[in-house]
């Protein structure tokens, strides 16, 4: 059984129809198809464009020396070559030698520049370089031909306290570590007291969001305080995230808990640690104030203790900051290149100097030749796909799932930025996704991240041929240099990890599928995988002794698998000639010991929302040595405890069947319901939720209130809408077009709920999709159904209940046309508005997919579902021989 493939299928349900989303660009990207590179799913067809086939010719010029963890492994495929990154920056440079006076003329440790916050020198150069936006208030609005607001932090702040904070950034920021020590710091930090030098502002971009164009997104909570330059004359930004409204926060708060703030900080820190390029952070300190949460987005919300973390990086510029203005088209693709050349300016001043050279110069097939040198934003794009290629190859070495990559999360810089719900691998299982919100499709999976990566270089690359910046050519050169750099990077990271001399792929990918049949650890195996001994004399019996600890609970037919491996693993090791201590300093050296498991951040912070920060410190003093023994803290490489599993997390989990149907007639789902709940009962088909939309539909129950029907039955048709009498209770309901509809077709025995609570569950579910948009929802009171934002009824709820099987279901109001509702008393309820989450947005939404997904995850989450499993209508109907 091929379970890489199996768990991929299920991974790729959602991203099968995925393709390059038309935005308004005035040119597109062609893709051709084939077989994905990626490991973790062999027979993948996620339908992300593929690398296109180029072969790269090299001049004999090109320098072969690399970082150890960029050099491909021998036997590497034959489209591997050097980095074009590697060329770039050993190009000959005007101003390399300033740079390497400088370098050369450094500062000892002992006479290290220390300064005090007054001291820290400022530059400023985003806003003094870029187009700015003229307003400076915060009223959620569209910012047009801008980069950026000027903003000042507004978050309340009373009697605030350093939780945490890093000695090594501060030293790279040249400032005393005593300045932590300062009674004012807190205040500076949370701003709430101005930092003498600064020049806060929020950034203006855009992004894709869950594969889809979501508009103008921005620092919604984070507030840039401006660009330090330290002696090396080095440029960092400070960032306070959490720190007050934006123009970009839409009908958020602005503000950040203490919860997010302590896995952002320690994250940061502990990615670093394990030498993976990420954004920094300085500091971490409470408001003193508390803030309004949904944590699990189920309708929910506790008040939290609000945090403040200081972000630190050379650069927070993310894919979407140029998508957002190449989208606007017209005047501003001019500041998709005014973007560009700041970028290159100051954070690729190698590309910004090289010189023509034919050392970059590449054969694309066709007797074409690509040279680099001739146009700075082809080398500048192409570093950009190589730095995120190495950035995902080194995320998947270390089990690392970053759980939103959307592309406003994505560093230009190749830097692993704006950690949400992150998660590192427990039990190896390539879908794994640390998002609830992600579950329904698993999009952002561990599996799909080096695809993801891929469509993400796919949009940044079609910005800057709408800006004309580059042509098809460079962009699709772009795309194949990111895969070829994975696939270097990857398979040297993985050929170290096991100590192997060289890539051996059958025997790598082997391992991994015996990894995610009996879900074990991947931090700890590849730890223990080092005790191995290069013996092929050692008794079958003896062989699995050091991996005790991981393969646990498995059987006799799994033993012979993992002894039939591991005798294959031991004559490589045995053939390579290197001692058992000289491999096992080797896997040690990139085999962490100790990574930030999501319990250990949890338990960090319910220490810290009692008022004691010392748990949040031992685990940041523990993470900044991960690869390294250190005795007494062992407790932290440990498994998991039982109460650390969640729903969606959990090893054994409810399956739920989504079907989606598309718009069809209120007459056509009355008939699948009631074969899909005679299914149910008889255990036929799991349990399964119908989602669809309806044409524009009135229904009267068996009630027959038809007094609440306001106009004449012939009336109907020329309003375009059609009228069903029903048997099911309640009153009259309107259904109809850009309104999500679920009907469950679940057994509630099976999950030991009642009716009410069942109802309170749908409720809940709408409650915490409202949620997700700043829009507070709530039950309506006595003889008020559905969900309701104050007066406005949001959402409708209908329930039958057949021997403990449930249809109907619910109807949430993305954006319906309201004026059908003023036909009729609906559900009975006089004198009430009924609303949408578009009219109580009052901006534009992400497309209907989108929040349809949310919703349908928000169900699964409420329900305790972790594995969903999707079909659409033409499955339907393959599976029942024809549609009902």
């Amino acid at each position: 059984m091929q379970i890489l493939s199996h768990f991929s299928s299920k991974a790729s349900s959602t991203l099968s129809s995925l393709s390059l989303p038309r935005l308004s660009l005035s040119t597109a990207l062609n893709f051709r198809r084939r077989p994905s590179k990626f490991p973790f799913y062999p027979s993948n067809n996620f339908g992300i464009p593929r690398l296109p086939l180029l072969a790269c010719s090299l001049s004999s010029g090109r320098s072969q020396q690399q970082a150890p963890m960029d050099s491909p492994p021998p036997e590497a495929t034959a489209a591997s070559v050097d980095s074009v990154t590697h060329d770039l920056q050993n190009q000959s440079l005007a101003g390399d030698e300033k740079i390497r006076k400088s370098e050369s003329n450094g500062v000892s440790n002992t006479q290290r520049v220390r300064l005090k916050l007054e001291d820290l020198n400022w530059d400023n150069s985003f806003t003094r370089e870029l187009p700015g936006d003229p307003r400076t208030d915060t009223i959620p609005r569209e910012v047009l031909h801008a980069c950026y607001t000027k903003v000042s932090p507004s978050a309340e702040v009373e009697n605030p306290q350093l939780v945490a904070w890093s000695e090594s950034v501060a030293e790279f920021l040249d400032l005393d570590p005593k300045e932590f020590e300062r009674p004012d710091f807190p205040l500076l930090f949370s701003g709430a007291s101005p930092l003498v030098g600064s020049l806060p502002y929020a950034q203006c971009y855009g992004g894709h969001q869950f594969g889809m164009w979501a508009g103008q997104l921005g620092d919604g909570r984070a507030i840039t305080l401006g660009e330090v330059l330290n002696s090396k004359s080095e440029r960092w930004e400070l960032q306070l995230k959490g720190a007050g409204k934006t123009p970009y926060s839409r009908f958020a708060d602005g503000l950040a808990v203490l919860r997010s703030s302590i896995r952002e900080f320690l994250c940061s820190e502990a990615i670093h640690n394990l030498g993976i390029p990420t954004t920094r952070a300085l500091c971490l300190v409470t408001t003193g104030k508390f803030v309004t949460r949904d944590m699990f987005y189920d309708g929910n919300p506790k008040e939290e203790p609000g945090a403040i973390v200081c972000r630190v990086s050379p650069s927070f510029l993310r894919f979407g900051s140029y998508q957002i203005h190449a989208a606007r088209e017209k005047e501003d693709l001019e500041i998709v290149r005014t973007l560009a050349d700041y970028a290159i300016r100051h954070h690729f001043p190698h590309i910004e100097n090289m010189s023509r050279s034919e050392s970059l110069s590449f054969n694309t097939g066709n007797e074409e030749v690509l040279d680099l040198t001739s146009n700075k934003y082809a080398a500048w794009v192409v570093e950009v796909a190589e730095r995120t290629a190495s950035l995902v190859a080194r995320w998947q070495g270390v089990g690392f799932t970053h759980g939103v990559l959307n592309t406003d999360n994505m560093s230009i810089l190749g830097l692993t930025i704006d950690y949400g719900p992150f998660g590192f691998l427990d039990a190896f299982d390539p879908s794994y996704t640390p998002n609830t919100t992600d579950l329904p499709g698993r999009r952002y999976c561990f599996a799909n991240q080096p695809d993801i990566g891929l469509w993400n270089i796919a949009q940044f690359t079609r910005t800057l041929v709408a800006a004309k910046l580059i042509d098809d050519k460079e962009a699709n050169y772009a795309m194949e240099r990111y895969g070829t750099k994975f696939m270097d990077d990857y398979q040297a990271i993985m050929t170290k990890k096991l100590g192997l001399p060289k890539y051996i792929k059958q025997l790598i990918s082997k391992l991994l599928n015996n990894m995610a049949i009996d879900k074990v650890d991947y931090t700890n195996f590849f730890r223990l995988l080092s005790n191995i001994k290069a013996d092929p004399n050692i008794p079958e019996e003896e062989l699995l002794n050091p991996l005790k600890a991981v393969l646990l609970d498995i059987g006799q037919e799994r033993k012979e698998a993992w002894i039939s491996w591991m005798k294959i693993y031991i004559e490589e090791l045995a053939s390579s000639g290197i001692s058992d201590e000289e491999r096992k300093a080797s896997m040690n050296a990139v085999n962490p010991k100790y990574v930030l498991r999501n319990y250990l951040c949890q338990s960090a912070i319910d220490a810290a929302e009692q008022g004691d920060f010392e748990e949040v410190r031992r685990v940041l003093k523990v993470m900044e040595r991960p690869y390294d023994e250190q005795p007494g803290m062992e407790k932290y490489a440990r498994l998991p405890p039982a109460w650390a599993y969640r729903p969606g997390e959990m090893r054994v989990s409810r399956n739920l069947e989504v079907l989606k149907m598309g718009t069809i007639s209120y007459l056509e789902a009355l008939k699948l319901q009631e074969k899909l709940v005679a299914d149910r009962k008889s255990h036929k088909i799991p349990d399964t939720l119908v989602t669809l939309q309806h044409p524009p539909t009135y229904t009267l129950g068996k009630r027959r209130t038809d007094h609440n029907l306001l106009i004449p039955e012939t009336e109907l048709k020329r309003i375009g809408a059609e009228l069903y009498y029903t048997q099911r209770g309640g009153d009259i309901t309107f259904h109809g077009p850009h309104q999500a509809i679920l009907y469950p077709i679940i057994a509630l025995h099976d999950m030991g709920l009642g009716a009410r609570k069942y109802v309170e569950k749908l409720e809940s579910t709408m409650i915490g999709l409202a949620s997700l948009y700043g829009v507070k929802a709530c039950p309506g009171n006595k003889c008020e159904t559905g969900v309701w934002v104050g007066e406005r009824k949001i959402g409708a709820i209908g329930v039958q209940i057949s021997y403990g099987v449930t249809s109907d279901g619910l109807a949430f109001n993305i954006d319906p046309y309201l004026s059908y509702f003023k036909h009729i008393v609906p559900c009975g309820i006089a004198n009430k508005d009924i609303t949408s989450l578009r009219r109580e947005m009052g901006l534009v939404l992400p497309t209907e997919d989108v929040v349809l997904d949310q919703l349908i995850s928000c169900f699964a989450s409420q329900f305790g579902y972790g594995d969903l499993v999707w079909k659409d209508a033409a499955s339907v109907s393959s599976d029942n021989g024809e549609t009902e």
